[in-house]
């Protein structure tokens, strides 16, 4: 709908006695101001239809700070919720026995599973789990752009989100 060319349509504007080369000339010349205002609106129009498809759900803020932030080494961002659910675990079981309370991040496998099959899951896997608010998320960003790139994720991120949210940010290999 917003496709016009300006050249093609001044020309079939323009009455067959009028179709010579200078007055065609002049005519285009004249639509240099024009073709730029139509440039700067088509461009405009791109980042207005992207900002508006592009809203603050976790699929399109991913998308997002992808489009905006390509990590050299490949890696993706991830949006990630933090909810606390689950058993109530204790110190000590009944039968006197500790019960391990708080983790280092490292003792879980890839699929985010705990690896000491002896002991019960523990309650707390990390600090920014333990201060995090419920309404909170969190971004994993690439390591090689965490150093560099944080403040802008930063801005891109509260850009999008809603503001009762809060983001945590951490680094990802």
């Amino acid at each position: 709908m917003f496709e016009i060319d300006l050249k093609k349509l001044v020309l079939q504007l323009l009455p067959t006695f009028y179709r010579q080369q200078l007055i065609f000339g002049v005519l285009r010349a004249a639509l240099g101001g024009l073709q730029a205002v139509y440039d700067a609106f088509t461009k405009a129009r791109v980042v207005h239809i992207y900002r508006l498809t592009h809203n603050g759900q976790v699929c399109y803020l991913r998308a997002v700070l992808n489009d905006a932030f390509a990590s050299p080494s490949g890696t993706k961002f991830e949006i990630l919720t933090i909810e606390r659910d689950g058993d109530w675990l204790y110190a000590i079981t009944e039968a006197g026995s500790r019960i391990t309370i708080a983790t280092a991040e490292d003792s879980f496998n890839e699929k985010g599973e705990y690896q000491d099959n002896k002991l019960v899951v523990p309650v707390l896997s990390n600090e920014a789990m333990l201060t995090a608010q419920q309404n909170s998320f969190m971004v994993a960003v690439p390591a090689d752009l965490y150093q560099t790139n944080l403040a802008d994720i930063k801005a891109l991120v509260d850009s999008y989100k809603l503001i009762s949210k809060q983001a945590i940010y951490t680094p990802i290999s």
